[in-house]
């Protein structure tokens, strides 16, 4: 059985909340959420995780916003030393057309001086939403059956899988969603069917380490069952 998660999704969700309840501005709440994400990011590859994507929620704006864009490049750029001491390959997924032109720049210039990288991969997946990729998946596979181009049987759960934006990542072991609101979100539609869920009951600005050791033990307590029951896990195993 599986004990260590080694890709980790974090839904970073409960910006907004957590700078009403502070009575501070957006930015400061934004400013807060790249300071636990760099803690986190860190935590995360001193732990042995291999894969870390970060899946930024409706309230941190991603799309659309020089402000948060803002906030992520220069997460990016003032730990820059921090990453390159971790080995961290930078990997940017999404519907990235969504995003400030200025900010796709940045973020490609970063994932193209880490590809070289061979420590953990942090993706970041932005402008982006679990529907509306699996949506567009199955236009394209419509498209492809009717002019002929794909027989209708060959469509399976790894060829969807294989369209999808995640398609080079391997399958996500823990998801782990912060804010308090304890419901799933728009990302890792087709994905998450066998992960892990691990719900917290703060928001991401206040989420810490410590929140992610937690997860991850909590993980390595738990019987992964991939569609089975238990009784035939045990046997497998056996």
């Amino acid at each position: 059985m599986k004990k260590r998660a080694d890709h980790v999704a974090i839904l970073m969700d409960g910006c907004t909340a957590w700078s009403t309840e502070h009575r501070v501005s957006p930015t400061s709440g934004l400013w807060a959420s790249a300071l636990a994400a760099a803690s986190t990011i860190e935590s995360a590859a001193q732990s042995g995780v291999r894969h870390l994507t970060l899946i930024p929620s409706d309230s941190f704006p991603i799309t659309g916003s020089s402000e948060a864009g803002t906030v992520v490049a220069q997460l990016l750029r003032s730990h820059a030393d921090v990453f390159r001491h971790l080995s961290l390959r930078v990997s940017i997924l999404g519907e990235l057309h969504r995003l400030p032109a200025d900010l796709r720049s940045q973020l490609g210039t970063i994932q193209q001086s880490t590809a070289h990288e061979l420590g953990m991969t942090l993706t970041l997946l932005l402008g982006y939403s679990g529907h509306r990729d699996l949506l567009r998946v199955a236009r394209e596979l419509a498209c492809e059956v009717k002019s002929g181009q794909l027989p209708a049987q060959a469509i399976s759960p790894a060829l969807i899988q294989k369209r999808l934006v995640t398609a080079q990542l391997p399958g996500v072991d823990l998801i782990v969603y912060t804010g308090k609101s304890h419901r799933l979100a728009d990302a890792l539609t087709f994905e998450s069917a066998y992960a892990e869920f691990a719900f917290t009951d703060c928001e991401w600005p206040d989420f810490t380490p410590a929140h992610l050791q937690a997860a991850l033990g909590d993980f390595g307590h738990r019987e992964r069952r991939f569609g089975k029951t238990s009784a035939q896990v045990q046997t497998a195993s056996g």
